[in-house]
Formats: C-alpha cells, sequence, structure tokens
C-alpha cells in the first residue's frame, strides 16, 4: 500500500507546486450506488491525516448535489474515492465536464474505473472501466 500512497500523494504534491502561494483544495467524492469498499473511511481519513504535510486542504462529500459549476469553481482538483455506478445525476456529469474542460484536476482511485460506465467523457477521462472484478474475486 505505500508505492499507492505514496503515487497519490506525489499527485497532491504536484498540485501544490502549481497553485504555490495558497493550499490547494480538494474535494473527496466517495458516492456509491453500486458495491461499497469498507475502505472508504479509512482512506478519507489517510488523505485527512497527510494534509498538513503535503498543503493540501481536503473537503469530502457524498452528496451529488456539490456537483455543480459553482461548488466545483471552489476546488484545484477533484478525487473520486471508490465509487461505483451512476454517482451523478445529468446535472452533475455537465458540471464535471466543464470543471474538467476547464482545467479542473481529476484523481481516480481504486473503483472509479467502475463509475459511470456510460458518459463517454468520464470513461475518457479515467481510461477506461472495470468489467472484470467481481468474477475474478469468486467467493473472496
Amino acid at each position: 500500500m505505500l508505492p499507492f500512497y505514496g503515487y497519490l500523494l506525489l499527485s497532491f504534491a504536484v498540485l501544490t507546486v502549481k497553485a504555490q502561494s495558497f493550499a490547494p483544495r480538494v474535494l473527496i467524492y466517495s458516492a456509491t450506488a453500486a458495491f461499497r469498499h469498507d475502505s472508504i473511511p479509512t482512506a478519507i481519513a489517510a488523505l485527512k491525516a497527510n494534509s498538513a504535510s503535503i498543503n493540501v486542504t481536503f473537503d469530502d462529500t457524498e452528496d451529488r448535489a456539490d456537483f455543480n459549476d459553482i461548488d466545483l469553481a471552489n476546488y484545484d482538483g477533484v478525487v473520486f474515492l471508490s465509487n461505483t455506478g451512476e454517482v451523478l445525476d445529468e446535472s452533475g456529469k455537465t458540471s464535471l465536464q466543464n470543471y474538467l474542460n476547464n482545467g479542473g484536476n481529476f484523481i481516480g482511485i481504486h473503483s472509479a474505473s467502475d463509475t459511470l460506465r456510460n458518459t463517454t467523457f468520464f470513461v475518457r477521462q479515467i481510461g477506461g472501466w472495470a468489467s472484470f472484478q467481481r468474477d475474478m474475486l469468486g467467493s473472496a
């Protein structure tokens, strides 16, 4: 797990270097509409626990209403943390696409690739979607 967290913290460090004059503000979105990972609260706590050391302010939400043009404009980055299923309505998808088109930063963690599968811009942003994990896990 350490290499993963190291890479993740490096990603936030890049945000910090770009901003330099202030602590970047990052929204952690962890809503799920399908399988829910037990690790979500732990991951949020770990990111927030390291916020001072990497000079990043984290907010977290599971409220899809927070995905609007006005609220997203307050963030330097958006993290999709272990999301699954259709976690945004059409208005939220449009706002996320506007945010990204205007230079917003995005980090997808773990099952973020099992999210918004029918949303073309999101699948392109994330690089594809997961279709195999549950079959591979068997009874685990």
